[in-house]
């Protein structure tokens, strides 16, 4: 006759047991990373101009350039943020879908991670002068940024297959 202590059958029967559900925390509408002006980044000529005038003595071609390359670093940035917000909405019901992944807790790690990138290129750069002070914060957020966009893509084609 077998026997079994209760602690080894109680191990036996869960080891047998299927998988359980995630933690089913709702996923958010949208991503948030926390860094200044995210995803309000005025990349109008008007804006970007006053800028310039503002942090410059520069005559107005020379403003004028300047506000062209100001407003570049604001449309990569915005356009970064707006795929980075499509890639996830993609991927999202396909996290709520399979109750086996614990999706909420992967996105606010996947927020974190961004918002430490940031903050990680932000640490190895001088901040810049003049038009710099603006341009320097959206490159690093823009490539942070495409770096999660990739990220959230590859992980969309990896749970549904190419």
């Amino acid at each position: 006759m077998l026997r079994f202590s209760i602690p080894l059958l109680a191990l036996a029967l869960v080891s047998g047991a299927p998988a359980t559900a995630q933690d089913q925390t709702p996923l958010p509408d949208r991503l948030t990373f926390g860094y200044q002006d995210e995803g309000a980044v005025d990349a109008s000529p008007a804006a970007c101009l006053a800028f310039v005038k503002e942090v410059t003595l520069w005559n107005e071609a020379d403003a004028k350039r300047g506000a062209d390359e100001v407003c570049a670093a604001r449309r990569h940035h915005l356009q970064a943020y707006n795929e980075v917000q499509r890639n996830y909405r993609r991927l999202a019901p396909i996290l709520e879908a399979d109750r086996r992944l614990n999706g909420a807790a992967s996105m606010q790690d996947f927020q974190t991670m961004i918002k430490a990138c940031i903050n990680h290129k932000y640490g190895l750069s001088t901040g810049g002068h003049n038009i710099r002070i603006d341009i320097i914060p959206n490159d690093i957020a823009a490539e942070c940024l495409r770096l999660g966009a990739d990220l959230l893509a590859r992980e969309t084609t990896a749970l549904t297959g190419p």
